[in-house]
């Protein structure tokens, strides 16, 4: 098998495994085109799902056949004067109980968390961005809302706490392309957070260097 850099360095062919990158290129082309207009929200969601479960690349490519594909893909805005799509809504509710939602999902503009001496935990290190903006509207009474962004996007806090807390530390990133998380809502002698989930190369050598940190994730 030749594993030279120019080998490596080529672009992949449709016979090669897809990566989760080359998923992700290609739902921000679908993303892109529903956002001007080119593809209705049934269409939209039917090929990202299809995307997310390609395993070769020659799965993706007939997704953006009859698509502009642009050179880099970043987000671009409606045109001027256009109506924009509604954000996806999506909702999580934990009565005496607790709710999770993990690992590779799609997370559209808005969600909904509601935790009522119950728990909720947001996990979006590896969700998939529809948006470039994601408002996530939390309540919680004698419960908690524990939420977990990647890093390198940016947060930020419209949440109150009434006899309870929100421990969002907001953060900004110099990417134009990054999203950005905005977390409102109420915690009334309950609790929310918003925490880092760092990789897990630097998650380890960062412990290597301090041992005791170890008691702290």
């Amino acid at each position: 098998m030749d594993n030279s850099p120019e080998r490596r360095s080529q672009p992949p062919t449709p016979e090669l495994r897809a990566s989760d990158a080359d998923r992700d290129r290609y739902v921000n082309i679908l993303r892109d085109a529903l956002a001007e207009g080119r593809l209705t929200s049934d269409e939209h969601a039917e090929r990202v799902d299809a995307a997310l479960a390609a395993k070769t690349v020659s799965e993706l490519e007939p997704l953006v056949r009859d698509l502009p594909v642009p050179t880099a893909t970043t987000y671009r805005p409606a045109a001027t004067g256009a109506v924009p799509p509604r954000p996806a809504k999506s909702n999580m509710f934990a009565f005496w109980s607790s709710s999770t939602r993990k690992g590779r999902w799609r997370a559209g503009g808005r969600l909904n968390a509601v935790a009522i001496m119950g728990g909720i935990v947001v996990d979006l290190t590896e969700a998939v961005f529809e948006e470039p903006e994601m408002v996530i509207n939390v309540f919680t009474m004698w419960g908690g809302v524990d939420i977990k962004i990647p890093e390198g996007v940016t947060v930020r806090d419209h949440g109150l706490g009434i006899m309870g807390g929100f421990e969002v530390h907001e953060q900004y990133t110099d990417d134009p392309n990054a999203p950005t998380i905005v977390v409102k809502g109420v915690a009334i002698m309950g609790g929310v957070t918003v925490r880092v989930k760092r990789r897990k190369d630097q998650r380890k050598r960062g412990l290597e260097g301090d041992p005791f940190r170890k008691h702290l994730d």
